[in-house]
C-alpha cells in the first residue's frame, strides 16, 4: 500500500525536523518503508519536511546501495519481494522470444568448440541450451551462465576473474581484460541493450565497452542475440558498429525492415 500524504503527515505522526542530516534522513526512508513497505513521493516530503528534490537525492543514493528499490512515484522496501537484480527481472521480459533465441543461437554452437556466452538475460537461454553438446569450453564472465553449466560434464566452464558488478551478477574491470589476453574462442555470443542503424551496437555501461570489445576480437565469430524490442533504441554507450557482428538471432517480432537492412550489410539473420 502505498502512504498517503494524510497518513505520513497526519495528527499524531512523527515528522522529522528540518535540521535532519543526509544520514539521518535516510535513516527515516528506511524506517517508514520497514513499517509500510511502499512509499509514494509526496508522503516522504511531507514526512521529511524537505523539498522534493532533496528526497530524489536521499532515494538515488538509497537505491545505488541496493537498500530500496526506486519505482514510479516514490520507493518500495528493499526486504520486499520485488528486490532483485535487474539480469534476473529481464528473464521475465520476452520469455518467450528469448527462449526461442536462445535455442536456436545454442544450435549454432558445433561440438568442440570453445565459445564466449557473455552475461545477459538472453545469453542465459543459450546457455540452458546447451546440455546436448559435447566437448564444449564456455568462457564467460557471467556468475548466472556459470552456475547454469556447472553440473553438465561435458562443458568446462572458465569464468573471467575480476570484479563483480552485482545488478548484472557478472565479473568486470581490469582483471577481466587481463584473462582475455590469454584466450581464443570460436565464436562469441553476445546482447546488446540497443540495436539501431545510425549508432551500431549499445550498452548500458562505458565499463562494459572494452571487454565486450576484446572478446569480440578473441574470437573467430560474432553473433548477437537480440529480441525484437532491442532496435531502433538507444543506450549510453556505443560499442561499436553493426558490421562487427557475423549473425544476429532475433524474434520473429522483429520490424520486416530489419531483416533486410542487417543483411544489406552482410549479416546473417536468424528468425527464431
Amino acid at each position: 500500500m502505498i502512504i498517503s500524504v494524510h497518513e505520513a503527515a497526519g495528527p499524531g505522526s512523527e515528522l522529522s525536523p528540518d535540521h535532519l542530516t543526509p544520514i539521518e534522513r535516510e535513516r527515516k526512508i528506511l524506517d517508514l518503508l520497514e513499517d509500510r513497505g511502499k512509499a509514494a513521493l509526496p508522503a516522504l516530503v511531507a514526512a521529511l519536511r524537505v523539498s522534493d528534490a532533496t528526497v530524489r537525492r536521499d532515494l538515488r543514493r538509497l537505491a545505488a546501495r541496493h537498500a530500496i528499490e526506486r519505482v514510479r512515484g516514490g520507493a518500495i522496501s528493499a526486504n520486499g519481494a520485488e528486490l532483485e537484480p535487474p539480469v534476473l527481472k529481464r528473464t521475465n521480459l520476452h520469455a518467450e522470444e528469448k527462449h526461442s533465441i536462445g535455442e536456436a543461437a545454442a544450435a549454432l554452437i558445433a561440438d568442440g568448440e570453445t565459445v564466449t556466452l557473455l552475461g545477459g538475460s538472453t545469453t542465459l537461454q543459450v546457455a540452458l541450451h546447451l546440455g546436448r553438446k559435447k566437448n564444449l569450453t564456455v568462457i564467460t564472465d557471467s556468475l548466472l551462465i556459470a552456475q547454469c553449466l556447472i553440473r553438465q560434464a561435458n562443458i568446462d566452464i572458465i569464468v573471467l576473474g575480476g570484479g563483480v558488478h552485482a545488478p548484472e551478477l557478472k565479473m568486470e574491470g581490469s582483471l577481466v581484460q587481463q584473462c582475455l589476453k590469454e584466450l581464443r574462442a570460436n565464436k562469441v555470443i553476445f546482447g546488446a541493450r540497443a540495436v539501431n542503424f545510425e549508432q551500431g551496437l549499445m550498452l548500458d555501461r562505458m565499463s562494459e565497452v572494452l571487454v565486450f570489445r576484446d572478446c569480440m576480437r578473441a574470437a573467430a565469430e560474432t553473433i548477437l542475440v537480440a529480441d525484437h524490442t532491442k532496435f531502433g533504441r538507444v543506450a549510453t554507450a556505443v560499442l561499436g558498429p553493426l558490421t562487427g557482428i557475423s549473425r544476429v538471432v532475433t524474434d520473429r517480432g522483429v520490424s520486416q525492415e530489419i531483416p533486410v537492412r542487417l543483411r544489406g550489410l552482410g549479416i546473417e539473420v536468424i528468425l527464431a
